[in-house]
């Protein structure tokens, strides 16, 4: 009976991961309307200042990202709705929309990326899971700690006249 239960908890649990691994894969800037595109446009722009979302993307991606907006502008502008839009005005939409969620899914500090391996001083290999922001955050921590660290000509001992 319990090995019953077990495998029917196994079971849920794994078909129960796609579903989720779907809706953090959801794309971002997605709309049909000019209006829905407008409140996506203001949002993602909100989440890439200061501690938003997206705070982690970096300057030439934060270009690459505003371009594409722009361009979805447009196009929603022309036409209004993706329904009034003719084939390769379609395509032009859908490869711009593609491109700004790449960089936006990427640089998501919500994302979870999972890492298996060995503790230091350990052979037991374990998974730990941390998201993006947790992982950019050490980063920047760790190299401000080496700059204020660092031994330049200016701080060194001989520099100091010992």
């Amino acid at each position: 009976m319990k090995r019953l239960v077990a495998t029917a908890l196994v079971f849920a649990l794994l078909a129960s991961s796609p579903a989720a691994l779907a809706d953090s894969a959801k794309p971002v800037v997605k709309a049909d309307t000019k209006e829905a595109f407008d409140a996506i446009a203001a949002s993602v722009r909100k989440d890439m200042d200061g501690d938003g979302r997206y705070a982690y993307v970096k300057p030439d991606e934060r270009q690459k990202i505003e371009a594409g907006l722009v361009e979805i502008g447009a196009l929603f502008d022309a036409n209004g709705a993706v329904e009034r839009m003719d084939k390769a005005t379609k395509i032009k939409l859908f490869n711009a929309q593609e491109q700004v969620n790449a960089i936006l899914t990427l640089r998501d500090r919500d994302r979870l990326i999972c890492e298996r391996g060995a503790a230091t001083g350990s052979r037991i290999v374990s998974t730990t899971c941390r998201t993006y922001g947790e992982l950019e955050a050490q980063r920047q921590a760790s190299s401000k700690l080496m700059l204020e660290h660092a031994v330049t000509p200016c701080n060194a001992p001989s520099c100091e006249g010992k």
